[in-house]
């Protein structure tokens, strides 16, 4: 079991987040924060299953037994605050 000091913090996982919208969408991360909507950044869905995966695999490893975002949940998530919020629930 992970200690509370063991557990990424909000940044660490906005990070996460904003470098791998960096590398799919190839914007800017430091234009990205927890109230910017996928939309805002004509990310498809295609572009978000990329995203997911690239945010599932940096995870993993303080991920007590994986990270894994289902497709269905991936839909719900809207903003950048979303995902991150979504992904410290889960850690």
């Amino acid at each position: 079991m992970q200690t509370r000091a063991d557990r990424p913090t909000d940044e660490d996982v906005l990070a996460v987040v904003r470098a791998a919208l960096a590398l799919v969408l190839e914007v800017d991360p430091a234009t990205v924060d927890r109230g910017t909507a996928f939309e805002a950044l004509d990310a498809d869905s295609l572009a978000l299953v990329e995203v997911a995966e690239i945010v599932e695999e940096s995870l993993a490893p303080v991920a007590g037994n994986g990270f894994h975002i289902p497709d269905a949940d991936l839909e719900a998530l809207t903003t950048v605050g979303d995902a991150v919020d979504y992904a410290l629930a889960r850690l």
